[in-house]
């Protein structure tokens, strides 16, 4: 389940985790969403927090269902406040993100839910472009370099802000 697109002004931010996952020759694994507040950019796999779940479930949950890959370890890579606006409507979400320590590949067999995924890919994050809150995410991770001038002007032209949290 991708991140909704809006919620009540004055909401409490939506709980949410994303998971950072290694796959063959230094590439990460990415989703290219068909839904959400990211529809139409790749992404990591991400998705709200389910009730009784912890952020780490939900991280290897969300990288298990919408991407395919079953990430052993995971280690916390940090906490970020996300806030804008989708079609007009607001959307703020508090995001956990979590790095698998091993690589994984995708399951030969896996099949995205074709609501929400349009494709899966494992690819270096400077190929496929990921939406500019994961280049912050990944650049923050020592996991890419893109310029912070750029990555700031693409949140801002997006109407996103994004505040990474001490964890």
């Amino acid at each position: 389940m991708m991140i909704a697109s809006h919620q009540p002004a004055g909401a409490e931010p939506i709980m949410a985790s994303a998971a950072i996952v290694p796959g063959p020759d230094w590439t990460l694994t990415f989703v290219l969403l068909n839904s959400g507040v990211h529809t139409g950019h790749w992404s990591l796999p991400e998705g709200p927090i389910g009730p009784g779940e912890s952020a780490e479930q939900a991280a290897r949950r969300e990288a298990e269902t919408n991407a395919g890959v079953r990430p052993g370890p995971l280690a916390p890579t940090g906490i970020y406040d996300v806030h804008g606006r989708v079609d007009g409507l607001p959307y703020r979400f508090r995001l956990h993100v979590y790095r698998a320590l091993q690589p994984c590949t995708v399951a030969d067999d896996f099949a995205p839910n074709p609501t929400d995924i349009a494709k899966v890919g494992q690819a270096h994050p400077h190929d496929i472009l990921p939406h500019p809150t994961h280049m912050r995410i990944l650049n923050d991770a020592g996991l890419a370099d893109f310029d912070p001038v750029l990555v700031q002007r693409l949140l801002e032209t997006d109407g996103v802000a994004v505040t990474r949290q001490d964890i």
